[in-house]
């Protein structure tokens, strides 16, 4: 199942025709929780009218029974969708970090630095603290080995459960808890599925 496929679904629907929860967010958020369950909103513009709730409803449950069934398991759940003001709102749950990456088939990572060293990503890009002030290569990532790190490549908006230590300089820091990866730059951020580099958001965990 790709990550663009769900895009799709959204999308095929219209074109045919901080911090609490993630539910909260107002724009298309991934965050993680301590047992690595990870949680997706989608929110995508729905100001067509020729086509209903119902039809986007089904496109979506037929992709996740899709890949549940070829996985043997609820491996990914719809929490809540809904059409409201122009505006769908899709949120799924996924048992793992694994699920999400083959849902969406797009790379993607959720764990400590160490472990994410050992799984061979690089930490090439240039760092910044949460104040945006230039990081010292020599905390990234050996300084850092046992925080936890996420890691994306798709334009959207990543909550994390704690506090937010480093970024690589492609991602904007909102808040303590929140940051984003924009599209490429030139690049149209409503067609862009995924980023040339990775995004990485370094943090410390609450639990």
């Amino acid at each position: 199942m790709k990550k663009q496929k769900l895009g799709l679904a959204l999308a095929a629907v219209l074109l045919l025709s901080g911090c609490g929860g993630i539910e909260k967010m107002t724009e298309t958020t991934v965050t993680v929780d301590d047992k690595g369950t990870v949680e997706e909103l989608l929110l995508e513009d729905f100001s067509d009218e020729t086509y209903n709730e119902e039809e986007l409803t089904a496109q979506i449950n037929e992709l996740v029974e899709a890949y549940n069934k070829e996985a043997g398991s609820e491996a990914v759940s719809v929490k809540s969708m809904q059409v409201k003001d122009k505006q769908a709102k899709v949120q799924l749950e996924y048992q793992s970090v694994a699920d999400y990456r083959g849902f969406n088939q797009v790379d993607f990572f959720a764990g400590s630095v160490k472990e994410a060293q050992k799984e061979g990503y690089a930490f090439a890009s240039d760092f910044t603290d949460a104040k945006g002030k230039d990081a010292s290569t020599a905390k990234i990532p050996d300084g850092c080995e046992n925080q936890q790190v996420i890691i994306i490549r798709e334009p959207m908006q990543v909550l994390v459960p704690g506090t937010i230590l480093y970024v690589s300089k492609n991602m904007e820091v909102i808040n303590e808890s929140q940051a984003r990866l924009s599209a490429d730059e030139g690049t149209d951020s409503e067609s862009q599925v995924t980023t040339q580099a990775y995004g990485y958001v370094i943090y410390a965990s609450d639990k």
